[in-house]
């Protein structure tokens, strides 16, 4: 089987279907909040005996979301809530 691990996924699919192998794909991504940009990417690869191969992709780059405030008064010192007076 020919390796594509790394490939462009659109690249990886012909090659292995000009091959003869029926292709499957799934695409996964990170749980966190990203955003996803670039090419999808082969990162795994699996051959079954019955001639499917299945593919996992991912984009080739993401960027971190930075996290909204909450709608709490913000964190004092060392991510403790402010104290108010009197407590």
């Amino acid at each position: 089987m020919i390796d594509v691990l790394g490939w462009p996924l659109d690249e990886a699919r012909q090659a292995l279907e000009a091959a003869g192998l029926r292709v499957e794909v799934v695409e996964t991504r990170t749980p966190r909040p990203v955003r996803l940009s670039g090419a999808l990417r082969v990162v795994r690869q699996r051959q079954a005996t019955d001639g499917l191969v299945s593919l996992v992709a991912t984009r080739e780059r993401y960027e971190p979301v930075p996290r909204t405030e909450s709608p709490q008064a913000p964190a004092g010192p060392r991510g403790r809530m402010p104290r108010r007076s009197g407590d």
